[in-house]
């Protein structure tokens, strides 16, 4: 290495091609979950306030984390000050324990610090926290910057009618301070470390907003998700949180492609499972994909003059990955992966697709939104305007669209009037 080389940090270069911070830590369901920490936790009483800075007071959840996962929780200096016998600890642990965020990753009982609670009401929402030195630290560790990201394109939108909108969305969201479990849940948070004044969020303050149409992609998804009143706050929640994460790898992909100049990145999706060359397809394009986002980080390390570890730049290509594969962008987490659309991805596709009860046509959703605007190839037309057909029969992708439909026929997200008629809307989840 020559003088003039220097070491960078991948948070660094990610930032610098992404806009954010997206490492392999980080993905999945934590972008979705810190994007509502800092919603939630922000100084004032207004969501999204304006300004170059925002300061935010997090709240680490411990004492119910370790009711829930630590077996030393026995010795908990507070247990039987909160907890008044075995019985009433055993009931709230079980109930708790139910409301685990899901670690797709693993298997086995996480540590406390691992795990976290999904966020059905606002008094669930927390932060990371570790023990050190025998007391809780709040900190990152798993929201590492995605969700920042998300915030800050969302909190300076230059669309005040849109932003407003957004507001009166996440106040309805989070407007039931009464129900059963938001009331259990706020008194063991209140027995969790908190801080104990707002302090500024370095890692939003400098994210990076471009305010071009992936963005705008982002604040007119959200802003249709969390305005489907028709729906459950807990649907509404699941899908921003995915619909989230969804973004990002959206962005990551087609943001590494802009910053070397190579040619508008697509993602080619099977929903059929029955054509191998389709199949075969979907799975090079997911390696091709990763390889883009590799190529971008050596190109921006490269221009720096620096260096890069190799374990920091497989952090950053395992977020795109690890993500897909979360929100069910991916068949499997392990093993041969290609591209497909799991329930999980496709309501929130809907959701941000669709505003209100209103519906669209099926050939709208998946022509317009799904490549027009998502760039996912799944039928003829998606993949005749990606050059596709020069090397694929015209009737696999058609098989493909026809699959996808009754896919979402039987999650309730398409109604068939006749033959030639078929809308996509939230109908059938209400």
């Amino acid at each position: 290495m020559s003088d003039e080389q220097q070491p960078l940090k991948g948070p660094d270069v990610s930032r610098s091609i992404f806009g954010g911070v997206l490492e392999y830590d980080g993905a999945g369901h934590y972008p979705g979950l810190e994007l509502l920490n800092l919603i939630i936790g922000a100084e004032g009483d207004e969501k999204f306030p304006l300004g170059e800075t925002v300061s935010i007071t997090r709240t680490a959840h411990d004492f119910a984390r370790r009711l829930v996962w630590d077996d030393g929780f026995e010795h908990h200096p507070e247990r039987r000050n909160i907890l008044v016998d075995e019985a009433t600890e055993d009931a709230i642990r079980r109930l708790m324990e139910c409301l685990q965020l899901d670690i797709p990753s693993s298997s086995k009982k996480p540590s406390w610090e691992r795990a976290h609670f999904f966020p059905y009401s606002q008094s669930l929402i927390h932060w990371d926290a570790r023990e050190r030195t025998r007391r809780i630290q709040i900190q990152r560790r798993y929201l590492r910057g995605g969700g920042a990201l998300a915030y800050r394109v969302l909190r300076l939108d230059p669309n005040s009618k849109r932003l407003d909108r957004c507001r009166s969305g996440f106040d309805s969201l989070f407007s039931d301070h009464n129900s059963p479990l938001e009331r259990l849940v706020a008194v063991l948070a209140s027995h969790g470390n908190k801080d104990n004044e707002p302090s500024v969020d370095n890692i939003e303050r400098d994210s990076l907003v471009r305010n071009d149409s992936l963005d705008n992609l982002y604040r007119d998804g959200i802003v249709k998700i969390v305005e489907h009143q028709e729906l459950s706050v807990v649907s509404r929640i699941k899908a921003l949180m995915n619909w989230t994460g969804f973004w990002l790898i959206l962005a990551q992909h087609q943001r590494a492609a802009e910053s070397i100049d190579a040619a508008a990145p697509f993602l080619i999706v099977d929903c059929s499972g029955v054509h191998t060359q389709l199949r075969r397809a979907s799975q090079r394009n997911l390696k091709d994909a990763q390889a883009l986002i590799v190529h971008a980080v050596d190109e921006a390390v490269r221009n720096a003059s620096g260096t890069l570890a190799k374990k920091r730049r497989d952090n950053i290509r395992g977020f795109f990955w690890a993500t897909a594969a979360t929100v069910k962008l991916l068949n499997a987490w392990r093993g041969r992966r290609h591209f497909t659309l799991g329930l999980e991805i496709l309501e929130p596709l809907v959701l941000a697709a669709t505003q209100g009860k209103a519906e669209l046509t099926f050939e709208e959703f998946v022509d317009d939104w799904l490549y027009g605007k998502c760039k996912l190839v799944v039928g003829r037309s998606a993949a005749e305007q990606s050059g596709l057909l020069a090397s694929f029969d015209a009737s696999i992708f058609e098989d493909n669209e026809n699959h996808l439909a009754t896919q979402m026929e039987a999650a309730g997200l398409l109604t068939q009037y006749s033959d030639a008629t078929r809308m996509v809307s939230t109908g059938g989840l209400q």
